[in-house]
């Protein structure tokens, strides 16, 4: 069985090497939002300075970092959903003698590994040669926050599965994806840290999965975050992957009772 994922994510890591000049184009992009992030942080901190603790060093390796990490945390899930239900493709997904949504998140993990690859390490590399190497505040900070991200990258697939499930019942998603998209990069962190949101913000995101996706691992990586308060958020982050998977699978179970096959 496992045998069988694996094939999925190395057809996939074979297909995404294949396509070279999107890697470079990719790659060229995420090197432009990268230096006008930084230099944004630099002219922010010129001026009078943020009201936070985080230094300027500091809040660059989180810029860097956090662009690494959305080029690592690939979940088309959703996507890959929406367009076999809107194409009718589904029904032969169905047949398949392995489970669906293990072979979606196969599919997505082949994409990620080729990305580490592709994107990520070129993109550390260039990032080292404009600004300074974005090594983390200690080796502790690195051990935890390796795992901080693997649950991280758990809490937003399984959203982008549900929202992408959500598709068996109004068949055209629109823009919801987007949708969420957008929410997940903005209390998520990943653009601005929610330490420069307001109070009111920062306590309503306590209560919300966003932002242990990027924040959090990226708050350990720089020091922002204590060991001691790392194992706590990645105990709570725990909990949001318990909840966030019984209602994909209680989605997913009533999804499959639904399913309504168009297009071929």
């Amino acid at each position: 069985m496992l045998l069988a994922y694996w094939y999925i994510a190395k057809m996939r890591i074979l297909t995404t090497l294949a396509y070279r000049f999107e890697v470079f184009a990719a790659v060229g992009s995420q090197l432009i939002l990268m230096l006008a992030a930084v230099f944004l942080w630099k002219s922010a901190y010129s001026g009078d300075a943020p009201s936070t603790s985080v230094e300027l060093d500091q809040i660059v390796t989180y810029s860097v970092l956090s662009i690494l990490l959305g080029s690592v945390f690939i979940c088309n899930v959703q996507d890959t959903i929406y367009s076999k239900i809107r194409e009718g493709q589904i029904v032969v997904d169905f047949y398949r003698p392995i489970t669906l949504l293990g072979c979606y998140l196969a599919d997505d993990l082949g994409t990620m590994m080729s990305s580490v690859v592709n994107k990520v390490l070129p993109l550390f590399l260039l990032a080292s040669i404009f600004f300074e190497m974005p090594l983390p505040v200690s080796f502790t900070s690195f051990l935890l926050f390796v795992p901080c991200c693997v649950l991280s990258y758990a809490i937003l697939w399984l959203l982008s599965a549900i929202v992408g499930l959500i598709a068996f019942w109004v068949i055209e998603l629109g823009n919801m994806g987007m949708v969420k998209d957008s929410i997940v990069r903005i209390l998520s962190g990943s653009i601005v840290p929610l330490w420069f949101f307001p109070s009111s913000v920062q306590t309503i995101s306590k209560f919300l999965p966003f932002q242990y996706t990027y924040q959090t691992p990226l708050a350990i990586y720089i020091g922002e975050i204590s060991p001691i308060d790392a194992m706590k958020a990645m105990g709570i982050q725990f909990v949001w992957i318990a909840l966030l998977y019984i209602l994909l699978y209680v989605v997913w179970n009533k999804a499959k009772k639904k399913t309504l096959i168009q297009g071929g």
